[in-house]
């Protein structure tokens, strides 16, 4: 462009009258021959002209009807796979052991894959056209921990078929979304949001960590622990849209009735036997828990003597009391942390012969003590209640302690 505009600029140059025009950076005309400079400029398109014309060009381009990228093919039980991913790299984040992932977590998914007969098999679900990667050959319904290279990073659990009837249908971003729930599906333990809560707390129980059910409930609602909205984050190549948004999108955190239910299913589909046995020095044992909660509860530490002495009397302590074993009929998941808090409960019963009348009339009464004096004075009910409690503790203790239990 610059050369042709210099090529139209005829003037002779008055120094050596030569017709030889070149244009500086700056837009300004000078001889190539004796490299003199004028001032005349060359002539730019103005450039609110060139915006106009890509602005118009845009437009048009709006108007043409665009084509909807699908991305890669992949599966449903691909994104879940995602998430479990980054699910329990967060666990390991806040705490949990890094076995948890490679050495638990991956080998109870590929187990769930291999029995659901979505990979890891020869006869997948679904489609007939569909080949499945059968590379770890190893993997029985017996067994609990099946070898093998993978882990949860791999995503790419298929054998793409280039044939047009494989494209996914435009019902769904995924390969299989459109039938993931159907009736033939149904059938089986199908994965679902809650499901990778499940997962999680599976593995979790597994290795006994400290972080029990309601702390990866709270860990969630409080994005901790990815779970709401965690399809914003796919790869850019997995496109989610139409029936992925039912399986994938979640309003709400589960309850933890819904995870234990889930997780109970889990275990008798994954065909698991004696979880390993809760002892006493297992961070789930009532009498650890229950220490956990007298400090969040702010209740004095004399209080352990007797929530101890209370699970031993009831039972709830013994190592068959405690371990998860989801193969025997009539068994159910353990609730430990509701267990701890209940010991706790009836321990102040006990302690305080509280019949959940008493209580609620001391705490209106304190109520209309604390209304009745002035402000700035108001009646510290909480310290009065430590110390009264701390004061039945000890002299119950050393009653016992002298004539044992009434």
């Amino acid at each position: 462009m610059e050369q042709e505009g210099a090529k139209d600029f005829k003037q002779a140059c008055e120094q050596c009258s030569e017709v030889h025009w070149g244009i500086t950076d700056e837009g300004k005309f000078f001889c190539k021959s004796c490299h003199n400079v004028i001032e005349k400029t060359a002539e730019v398109p103005s450039e609110d002209f060139i915006q106009n014309v890509r602005i118009s060009s845009i437009n048009r381009g709006l108007k043409k009807k665009r084509k909807v990228d699908r991305g890669c093919q992949w599966y449903v039980c691909e994104g879940f796979q995602y998430i479990l991913n980054q699910q329990v790299k967060a666990l390991i984040i806040l705490g949990a052991s890094p076995q948890i992932k490679d050495e638990i977590l991956c080998n109870l998914w590929r187990s769930y894959l291999q029995k659901s007969q979505q990979a890891y098999t020869n006869r997948p679900t679904g489609s007939k056209k569909k080949r499945m990667v059968s590379a770890v050959t190893s993997c029985s319904s017996g067994q609990d921990s099946p070898s093998g290279s993978s882990n949860l990073d791999d995503r790419c659990l298929f054998l793409e078929s280039k044939s047009e009837d494989e494209v996914a249908s435009i019902q769904s971003g995924s390969v299989d979304g459109s039938t993931y729930r159907s009736g033939a599906q149904r059938e089986k333990l199908l994965m679902s949001m809650p499901m990778t809560l499940a997962f999680c707390y599976l593995a979790l129980l597994w290795l006994r960590e400290s972080i029990t059910l309601v702390d990866l409930l709270r860990f969630a609602e409080m994005e901790h622990v990815p779970y709401l909205n965690t399809f914003q984050h796919f790869p850019a190549e997995m496109v989610l849209y139409g029936n992925d948004t039912h399986i994938f999108q979640v309003q709400a955190i589960p309850s933890y009735d819904e995870i234990q239910k889930n997780m109970h299913s889990l275990a008798v589909f994954l065909n698991l036997r004696e979880f390993p046995a809760i002892s006493e020095k297992c961070f789930l044992h009532p009498d650890i828990l229950v220490i956990k909660y007298l400090m969040e509860a702010n209740l004095p530490e004399e209080m352990h003597f007797w929530t101890r002495e209370l699970v031993k009397q009831i039972g709830i302590g013994e190592t068959t009391f405690l371990t998860f074993q989801p193969l025997i009929g009539g068994t159910t998941a353990i609730n430990y942390e509701v267990q701890a808090v209940a010991v706790i409960i009836v321990a102040l019963k006990l302690l305080f012969g509280l019949n959940d009348k008493i209580e609620w009339i001391a705490s209106k009464e304190a109520k209309k003590i604390s209304k009745a004096n002035p402000e700035g004075n108001e009646l510290n009910v909480n310290c009065y209640w430590s110390l009264i409690l701390v004061c039945s503790c000890r002299i119950c203790e050393s009653t016992f302690l002298e004539e044992g239990l009434p």
